[in-house]
């Protein structure tokens, strides 16, 4: 659904490491839809991940995907 350059990947896996245990990156879109857009990254702890969200698995981490943003990150 969505690419992460290996290199983004290394990245994120160390931003991750300095965080809780199980801590994931959140992937979301404000504003889907509209001209006013934006694609943003975030941490997500354990606890905020929500069952209809969709877990992308990277290596090292995972990404997850609130179904509102889902459409808007085809291919992204």
């Amino acid at each position: 659904m969505i690419t992460i350059s290996e290199s983004a990947q290394t990245h994120f896996g160390k931003l991750l490491s300095q965080q809780e245990t199980g801590t994931h990156i959140r992937v979301f879109v404000i504003n889907p839809g509209t001209s006013k857009a934006e694609c943003g990254v975030s941490y997500c702890p354990p606890d905020a991940v929500e069952p209809q969200d969709l877990i992308l698995n990277f290596k090292g981490f995972d990404a997850v995907v609130d179904q509102e943003s889902v459409p808007f990150l085809e291919e992204a």
